[in-house]
């Protein structure tokens, strides 16, 4: 069985500290790149609202069409925790049954009250996220 793993870097809003300057998202695609290199049977897509220009209602048709079984969002900063649970709390409007997972360095730092007060999270990676992804995907396949 093929698990699909789908990656999301959400919408965001203008942030005066970066201007319109939006990285591309290197944590996911690395991430990606390491899930694609160490297991077989995954379909891998990276969703990058930035670059594609989509709002919250054409990620909403993306997550929509490619039907994940995991879909991991972006969480690396404190000032996109919300568009994080955002993504995650629409995924599991759509799927219920998907297996939703965040990370970096806010939901690392606030790993138990986010998971209180963000019940759209099934799992929040702790530091470097590789193995933990790995093992995660070969437990739902």
């Amino acid at each position: 069985m093929v698990t699909k793993v789908l990656f999301v870097e959400p919408p965001k809003d203008y942030w005066f500290v970066m201007g319109e300057y939006l990285p591309p998202p290197y944590g996911i695609l690395q991430l990606a790149a390491f899930l694609e290199n160490n297991v077989k049977d995954v379909e891998i897509a990276v969703i990058d609202c930035q670059a594609m220009a989509l709002d919250w209602e054409g990620l909403e048709k993306r997550i929509e069409s490619f039907n994940p079984d995991i879909v991991a969002a972006s969480g690396f900063a404190t000032c996109n925790a919300y568009v994080t649970a955002r993504t995650l709390e629409i995924t599991k409007k759509l799927k219920p049954e998907v297996l939703t997972v965040t990370g970096g360095q806010h939901f690392t730092a606030m790993a138990e009250e986010s998971l209180r007060t963000y019940p759209e999270i099934d799992i929040i990676v702790r530091g470097e996220g590789e193995e933990t992804l790995v093992e995660l995907v070969r437990a739902v396949g």
